[in-house]
């Protein structure tokens, strides 16, 4: 060989074999099985992590428990024979900021107060000029006033912060927890109690925590944890949930939870709460197969959608998706509602209604929410439902939320579930605020309601209305639901507080459901 090449021909080797990346054996000789690619692994079933880099995954993440590879695992989440624990443990940093927020936003704990101002809601204030609180929301376009009996969180929501979820034997890291709800959250705060209602989402921090990208809690990404509150029974959301289904409305799962807190002072058991499962983010799409949906959580005064809300639609309906859509389909539905052909030509002024609303879900959830006495909602209050922009049939179908009031629950202090709330748990708490009158005929109701005015004094769905209480008579079966009550009763008990007290509400809630029953048959018989 020329001598003058041998040393071109070695720098050559020498530049080939540094450019030659090494094999994963070279450089992590124990690499495990929880440390993965977002961009390539199929078994942890995650999207690409803006990094591109490997994610180490926290110890103990397995794929049918934490990732979103899996499907929802109804029978462990929400068992219908046993009850469920969680622990949830906070950083007492952390648990001094959930609780500065909420007095920022709702005042001092135990002040028995619903706000800053002593009247309600965020800011709290006085109500305004006209308010009669006897009159279903007297005073304001569409009924309800702004935080009375419960504050607006639809815009402003309690902050998150970061925890650990214990269940099961598996641990989920970063877990996003929160404060959710209105008249459940302000009266627990108010009361001074630590039993407040908790949002999860088990994903909220993964642009902090790459490490639970797409972390799932057996394959649902959020959760509610509903504290009882005005239902010593814990058992009014749940026959809800149930009878919707039966009636094949939309309905979530629930189960019986007891929920143990630790925030730097030991572990300490709040008692039962309901687990509820979230409209958005599995409901819908184990419903209709598709959750693409506009989705749309109904909460301020053009909820009602009385006549000159039409510029509130954007603030009263908050989008679980497809930000930047806008608000549309809500704004066709409004103006059709108060179109002049609802008088001029009722024909066609329902066949526009029926290609943007679902009219006969509606009239179905109405019959048994009457049935029901579910007051704490649309008709009385503005909020507690979902509208659903089902892809399907290009209509807004009706979802109902939130029944822990059902059949004479309390809305008062005192009015169940909470540590020293007293025993008036099946009856009215004298909270005050609005009417809670629901009757069948739905007399009680006035225009600023248009989806049950207009369609009530309308022949056709005011017969097909009748047509939806005679149905709901085999559905609401007292017999059959004071068994159930006492199957829940026998699950719940050891898990209560007060037995007696639980026992006597139960007896309460039986009693109702009985007498209901009649009523019902007796309207439908001309009585």
């Amino acid at each position: 060989m020329n001598k003058k090449l041998l040393p071109l021909l070695i720098l050559i080797f020498l530049t080939l074999t540094a450019c030659t990346p090494p094999t994963p054996s070279e450089t992590n000789p124990s690499t495990s099985s929880e440390t993965t690619n977002p961009t390539a692994s199929s078994s942890a079933g995650d999207t690409a992590s803006p990094s591109d880099e490997a994610v180490t995954r926290p110890a103990g993440w397995a794929e049918e428990s934490h990732s979103n590879d899996a499907a929802p695992n109804y029978a462990i989440v929400f068992p219908q024979d046993k009850v469920n624990q969680i622990t949830i443990t906070i950083d007492p940093a952390d648990w001094e900021a959930m609780q500065a927020d909420m007095t920022e936003l709702l005042g001092e704990q135990g002040a028995g107060q619903t706000g800053p101002g002593g009247f309600g809601g965020p800011g709290g204030g006085q109500p305004p000029e006209g308010f009669d609180p006897a009159q279903g929301g007297g005073g304001f376009p569409g009924g309800g006033a702004p935080g009375f009996g419960g504050g607006d969180f639809t815009s402003v929501n309690p902050m998150w912060v970061a925890a650990t979820i214990e269940f099961n034997g598996n641990t989920w890291t970063n877990v996003g927890v929160r404060y959710k709800g209105n008249s459940s959250l302000q009266s627990a705060w108010r009361e001074g109690s630590d039993k407040l209602p908790l949002k999860l989402d088990f994903d909220e921090f993964e642009d902090d925590y790459p490490e639970i990208e797409n972390q799932r809690f057996y394959g649902f990404k959020q959760l509610s944890l509903a504290n009882g509150f005005g239902d010593a029974t814990f058992m009014r959301d749940t026959i809800t949930y149930d009878l919707l289904e039966d009636a094949g409305l939309v309905a979530a799962e629930t189960a019986a939870y007891e929920v143990i807190l630790d925030y730097g002072e030991g572990p300490v058991s709040l008692g039962l709460y309901t687990m509820i499962e979230v409209v958005d983010d599995t409901v819908i799409d184990r419903t209709f197969g598709d959750d693409s949906g506009n989705i749309y959580e109904g909460d301020g005064p053009a909820a009602s959608f009385a006549e000159g809300t039409f510029d509130q639609i954007a603030d009263s309906f908050q989008k679980e998706n497809n930000d930047g859509t806008g608000w549309s389909d809500l704004e066709t539905l409004y103006n059709i509602l108060h179109s002049d052909q609802r008088t001029t030509d009722p024909e066609a002024w329902r066949a526009s209604l029926e290609a943007i609303f679902d009219v006969d879900t509606f009239l179905e959830w109405l019959a048994l929410s009457a049935t029901l006495q579910h007051w704490d909602t649309y008709g009385n209050m503005t909020h507690n439902y979902y509208l659903y922009n089902n892809p399907a049939t290009g209509q807004l179908t009706w979802i109902s939320w939130d029944h822990n009031l059902v059949l004479g629950g309390s809305g008062g202090p005192g009015g169940g579930g909470f540590p020293g709330g007293g025993n008036n748990a099946g009856g009215d708490g004298g909270r005050g605020g609005p009417s809670r009158t629901v009757t069948f005929d739905k007399t009680e109701v006035g225009e600023n309601w248009p989806l049950i005015r207009y369609l009530l004094d309308d022949p056709v769905y005011n017969a097909q209305y009748l047509s939806a209480l005679e149905e709901t008579v085999p559905l609401f079966n007292a017999d059959a639901l004071a068994a159930k009550y006492q199957s829940l009763a026998t699950l719940l008990a050891p898990y209560v507080e007060d037995e007696a007290a639980f026992n006597t509400a139960v007896e309460q809630l039986t009693e109702q459901t009985y007498a209901q029953a009649e009523a019902l048959e007796a309207f439908l018989a001309g009585e």
